[in-house]
């Protein structure tokens, strides 16, 4: 099964405080998830929390996805 992603603004905001991610995931027989790396840029104004979120998009191989879309949270430093 292969299944698209991207990355979507939620308060945070590409290129701004996180850069934007897309790509294919392919799982393999009995795998139910996979790890997706989401580079955050970091500074030193305070603020609150931000999130954004991942879209599962396109999935392939006869199967569905109950929820596709995750919330990702980047904690204030």
């Amino acid at each position: 099964m292969t299944v698209q992603y991207q990355t979507a603004n939620g308060t945070a905001t590409s290129g701004t405080d996180y850069a934007a991610a897309s790509g294919t995931l392919t799982f393999l027989a009995g795998e139910t998830s996979k790890l997706i790396t989401v580079a955050v840029n970091g500074d030193v104004v305070q603020e609150a929390d931000e999130t954004f979120f991942v879209d599962l998009l396109n999935v392939t191989g006869g199967v569905s996805i109950a929820d596709g879309q995750g919330l990702g949270t980047i904690t204030d430093d």
